[in-house]
């Protein structure tokens, strides 16, 4: 195991590891170990870009209340 990876033991649900094993077998992933690997990326991506769209989406209505004269309520 190369040295910028750690183990880490999940619980995966068993239907969804049959889906794992389906796609392994298909050659679409080499192992278990690549398919939640992938999907982990996938994950963290999406996150990643749904944080973001919220914090454009927040800062620019933001501006277009400012340029209505309307204020941003304080939490």
């Amino acid at each position: 195991m190369s040295k910028d990876r750690e183990v880490v033991p999940v619980s995966i649900p068993s239907g969804l590891v049959r889906e794992i094993d389906k796609m392994v077998k298909e050659g679409i992933f080499s192992s278990r170990s690549e398919a939640i690997r992938f999907g982990t990326r996938v994950a963290v991506v999406l996150e990643k870009r749904l944080h973001e769209r919220s914090v454009d989406y927040a800062y620019e209505d933001a501006l277009e209340g400012f340029r209505r004269g309307k204020h941003v309520p304080r939490h």
